[in-house]
């Protein structure tokens, strides 16, 4: 069981935790019963022994205590000249005090705020603004333009104007003020050839058309242009099929989407056909080796997928590295370029699945690279020189 306290020892031990601090009270009565403590500085103050051992001190000397109204009057004539705290009630840190300025413009404020140094608003010009003011001011800083709004919120806040042509608009009172003005008349006084970068075109009806003077000198190191007899603005190009090679006119879409195959940006070549009909007969279209009708089909076996049924009938039906019995595959152990003569000798196949076959072909010597006619050649070759 704890001993209960008694006073001498507080006071010898406030002494002792807090230099300058002394114990003013004459009676402890329990832990919950405040003491008087007089600190350093002259400041009578009231707390719990708990709190004082626990490292607590005098509230004024931290600047952490709530200030009286008589405080908040006195220090305010100190930090501004002239000013004056109407209030007589102070509540706390967010309630609005009431002070008056040298040329008796009343206004609210926090205390925090006077204190770091905010004054008058209305001296200072930032006082909030009435719809009244911003009507008056609407008509002097803009000839022929109101203000139709009838309430002021804020400086985000959004009025409504009319302009001198009977556009309504909304605009907030910064912008308006700075310069701002009516954005359709800007819109109608900025098309076509009153905007500052027009160099010529064609009317809103010709949308989507590229025109001559900006697409030409792009493309016609590669394709055949020309001015469209029947409007000089418009672009015509060539049918790339070489049976038509017909004067046509193409789209803006079609022009950059060729642009983006010259600058190495997409992965078709985009060419222009003037036609479904000659894009289905160009013999280079969606070929990437052969064109139309030039595919080498010596090679094609016909006989591959008998070999295939043969080999697997063999193996019984089962891939020969993992016992799989799905998806199985006829896999040629020498390449078909290695060895063209026996390349239907089923004693060169091995069944294998889908998965042992992708294995089979990333080791070295069966890779897709390895299988060419170029590396095999280039094999020989080194053979040949080494013997």
């Amino acid at each position: 069981m704890s001993r209960r306290l008694i006073i001498e020892f507080i006071k010898q031990r406030t002494k002792e935790m807090a230099e300058g601090y002394s114990c003013l009270s004459d009676i402890y009565i329990n832990n919950c019963t405040k003491l008087e403590f007089l600190c350093s500085c002259g400041h009578k103050f009231k707390m719990i022994w708990n709190s004082f051992q626990r490292g607590c001190r005098c509230s004024k000397c931290s600047k952490k205590y709530r200030p009286t109204i008589a405080e908040v009057k006195q220090k305010t004539e100190e930090l501004a000249d002239g000013y004056v705290c109407v209030s007589n009630i102070y509540a706390n840190a967010n309630s609005y005090l009431i002070f008056k300025c040298p040329k008796n413009h009343e206004f609210k404020m926090w205390w925090n705020s006077f204190r770091r140094g905010q004054r008058c608003p209305t001296c200072a010009g930032n006082k909030k603004l009435t719809i009244e003011y911003v009507k008056q001011r609407t008509v002097e800083i803009a000839k022929g333009y109101s203000c139709l709004s009838d309430v002021y919120v804020n400086s985000c806040t959004k009025l409504e104007f009319k302009c001198n042509k009977n556009h309504i608009f909304k605009m907030i009172w910064s912008s308006f003020k700075y310069g701002q003005r009516c954005p359709i008349c800007y819109r109608e006084n900025n098309k076509e050839k009153n905007h500052p970068l027009w160099k010529g075109g064609v009317s809103e009806k010709y949308n989507n058309i590229p025109l001559f003077d900006t697409y030409a000198h792009q493309i016609d190191f590669c394709e055949d242009v020309q001015r469209d007899p029947d409007n000089y603005d418009r672009l015509q190009v060539r049918c790339a099929t070489s049976d038509c090679r017909k004067w046509f006119n193409l789209t803006s879409r079609q022009v950059w989407e060729r642009l983006r195959s010259i600058n190495k940006k997409g992965k078709d070549i985009n060419k222009f056909y003037c036609s479904q009909h000659c894009k289905d007969n160009c013999s280079v279209f969606r070929q990437k080796k052969y064109p139309k009708g030039f595919k080498d089909y010596s090679q094609v076996r016909i006989s591959q997928k008998e070999w295939a049924k043969l080999v697997k009938e063999r193996d019984n039906f089962e891939c020969q590295r993992c016992g799989n019995k799905k998806k199985l595959v006829a896999h040629h152990i020498e390449g078909l370029n290695e060895n063209p003569i026996e390349s239907a000798d089923i004693d060169i196949g091995i069944t294998l699945c889908k998965k042992c076959h992708k294995k089979a072909h990333k080791e070295i010597g069966c890779r897709p690279t390895d299988l060419t006619k170029e590396s095999i050649c280039n094999a020989v070759r080194r053979n040949s020189l080494i013997q």
